[in-house]
């Protein structure tokens, strides 16, 4: 009889320390009910989500209840297409409800983004959104936003006008 609780007792060591270790471990933390992460690098990328709030590069934008990250799709301080933007940083979020995805991505770098030197894509047309001047275009699956701020572009999909615009702030 006393060696099963000596057993017992080894085992409930055993788990203590492994608990001990791994949330020591600070990349791993308890999460009860709440959708909170946070990613920076060498690179400049900074991405942080906090149930929908999300800031990105500096930026806040409010994501609209129903839609769940899309972890696969994040990008913090990638390379660009060096065709498109050389020599320049990109941080990307993608949220998802079914069909229907909203994705947030910043272009950032050593040197600042002017408005006057950037050329927005076929189709866009210049619009004022929530008193922001930038670039909207209409597509199949939804509608995008471009604008430059503090240096950086900023670039936003929704399925619809009405979504994109309850992300320009």
């Amino acid at each position: 009889m006393k060696r099963k609780y000596l057993l017992i007792g080894v085992i409930l060591l055993a788990v203590c320390i492994s608990l001990s270790a791994v949330s020591a471990d600070e990349s791993w933390s308890w999460s009860f009910g709440s959708s909170s992460s946070s990613e920076s690098n060498t690179n400049g990328g900074d991405v942080s989500i906090d149930n929908n709030k999300v800031k990105i590069q500096g930026f806040e934008f409010t994501i609209p209840d129903g839609y769940k990250e899309n972890e696969s799709a994040r990008l913090v301080g990638n390379d660009t297409d060096q065709n498109a933007f050389p020599g320049f940083k990109i941080s990307q979020v993608r949220f998802d409800k079914g069909d229907d995805s909203v994705i947030v991505k910043v272009v950032y770098g050593d040197k600042e983004m002017k408005a006057d030197s950037y050329t927005p894509q076929n189709g866009s047309a210049s619009e004022k959104i929530n008193d922001v001047d930038g670039f909207l275009a209409q597509y199949n699956d939804g509608v995008t936003f471009d604008y430059i701020k503090d240096g950086k572009l900023v670039e936003l999909f929704a399925p619809n006008k009405e979504i994109l615009v309850s992300l320009v702030k």
